[in-house]
């Protein structure tokens, strides 16, 4: 007969087990939150990324960037006008696009900051070029210009923030894209409000019929569609890896019962083959002796 097992080397084998299983579930825990397995490598040829948030695509990133530049330019042009401005009007209209600017510029910094989307410290080359000529006006030619080309840079940037607002499929890019264009319809009323504004020197905007067609580019609509397909949230709000880690619980509560019934039906062997057996010899013999 075997000797039994001791009772210490039977729980540190079960302890091992447990963390054993421990270990491998919260590792599938892990990399199951958001389902994208099947389509990490589409979604990083793509541009996409996925986040807590929702999935980031190139547009998103675009946006950050865009509105980052344009706080540099209209804070800096802002803070000229409140100086240089021969009105009344335009340094009352300087003095709060430069608030708004400032204030929408840290909205992007958090929010990048929050998705990892790295930000210029610059302007683009462009608005560099319109802030030296701006520097070199002076009186109501200031003016003019000032409210003309921020008027400009505001209309060009409003269809971009509506575009991304009404497609992104990011919850925070959403919420900042609606702040966003709030502050532009504002900062373009204020100025229109100036009357220094030539109308007719305003871009045309596209036809209803071309905006329509253009339509996103070619392939995009399938590569989307596979990182939304993977990674949209449930209705109720809750983490897309909700089912998995549901059922990552439930497999480590299952195999911590098997261990435990298992130590327990070791105990009962050991006990049982430890027990002395009652054997026949002993009471034939007394028997034998009573006939005597």
């Amino acid at each position: 007969m075997r000797p039994p097992v001791p009772r210490f080397v039977r729980w540190a084998v079960a302890l091992a087990m447990v963390v054993a299983l421990t270990a491998a579930v919260f590792q599938y825990w892990g990399t199951s939150q958001y389902g994208t397995a099947n389509v990490h490598s589409t979604a990083q040829d793509t541009g996409w990324a996925q986040t807590p948030w929702g999935p980031l695509g190139p547009a998103d990133r675009d946006l950050l960037v865009m509105v980052r530049q344009a706080d540099l330019c209209g804070g800096s042009s802002g803070r000229q006008a409140q100086r240089q401005g021969s009105s009344a009007a335009v340094r009352a209209v300087a003095k709060r696009t430069g608030v708004d600017y400032g204030g929408l510029d840290s909205q992007v910094r958090s929010v990048a900051g929050r998705l990892g989307v790295p930000l210029p410290d610059q302007p683009t080359a462009q608005q560099q070029s319109w802030m030296r000529d701006l520097s070199a006006r002076s009186g109501p030619d200031f003016d003019r210009m000032f409210a003309q080309r921020l008027r400009v840079t505001d209309g060009a940037m409003l269809p971009v923030i509506t575009s991304v607002r009404a497609g992104t499929r990011n919850e925070l890019i959403r919420s900042f894209a609606a702040n966003a264009s709030v502050v532009l319809s504002r900062h373009m009323e204020d100025l229109e409000g100036t009357g220094l504004v030539d109308y007719s020197r305003l871009p045309e905007p596209p036809p209803p019929a071309r905006a329509a067609a253009a339509g996103p580019p070619a392939g995009l609509e399938q590569h989307v569609d596979q990182v939304v397909n993977a990674t949209s949230a449930s209705p109720t709000g809750r983490a897309p890896g909700g089912n998995v880690n549901a059922t990552a619980a439930m497999v480590l509560i299952a195999a911590l019962l098997v261990v435990l019934c298992l130590l327990g039906s070791t105990g009962r062997r050991v006990r049982r083959a430890g027990c002395p057996q009652h054997r026949g010899g002993p009471h034939r013999r007394r028997h034998a002796a009573q006939r005597w």
